[in-house]
């Protein structure tokens, strides 16, 4: 009896383990706004950034989703490097890279492009409007993983597209760019809008 006990539950342990590293985990880094404003931050220009909407709608893939509100005082590399520590640390428990999935919103793309430059690990990158003047003149980095740089075509806020980054990013395995057109300028990425948001879940998902 105690012998049957035994052998199931190890199988029960085996089938959670198994299950923990097959499962996909999104780590979603907001703009700089929420930063100043917290979650309910309204734009005068842009509206109300939809976090808790964008946030429901990555957990809705099945993934477990990642997501430190930042706040003024949040240092630019030293969080960077805590995202990065805490990716490592999944892969050690066994998460594949692949099932890895880091999607950066403005300031937070530049901080997700960063973590892309720091970790050398094959993991996913979803960039929104993250491509501007300020980042193309302030870093100098050469990414890892594979990355989708999703820009659009009315903002004028961070709108360049991912050319000089593809150039630069020798060690990505795969940098592709979506120029989507939705009319709402950086506001694109203050809600869950179908444009950038599912083809982030095919990178999420692992599909073509």
């Amino acid at each position: 009896m105690n012998l049957l006990y035994n052998f199931s539950v190890l199988i029960l342990l085996i089938s959670c383990s198994q299950k923990q590293e097959s499962m996909k985990h999104i780590f979603y880094l907001h703009g700089m706004i929420i930063e100043i404003q917290g979650i309910n931050a309204v734009s005068p220009q842009f509206g109300a950034y939809e976090y808790t909407s964008i946030i429901d709608s990555l957990k809705a893939t099945g993934a477990e989703v990642h997501a430190e509100v930042r706040t003024e005082n949040t240092e630019f590399y030293e969080f960077g490097k805590k995202i990065s520590k805490e990716i490592d640390a999944l892969i050690s428990k066994g998460v594949t890279p692949e099932d890895i999935t880091v999607i950066g919103a403005s300031k937070g793309g530049m901080i997700a492009m960063y973590i892309s430059d720091l970790n050398t690990n094959n993991v996913n990158y979803v960039l929104l409007g993250s491509s501007s003047e300020y980042s193309l003149k302030t870093f100098d980095f050469n990414m890892h993983g594979n990355i989708l740089g999703i820009y659009e075509k009315s903002d004028t806020v961070a709108g360049n597209n991912y050319q000089h980054w593809i150039d630069k990013s020798t060690n990505a395995t795969s940098f592709e760019q979506l120029q989507i057109n939705t009319g709402l300028g950086h506001g694109f990425l203050y809600t869950p809008n179908k444009a950038w948001l599912d083809p982030a879940r095919k990178i999420i998902m692992g599909k073509d």
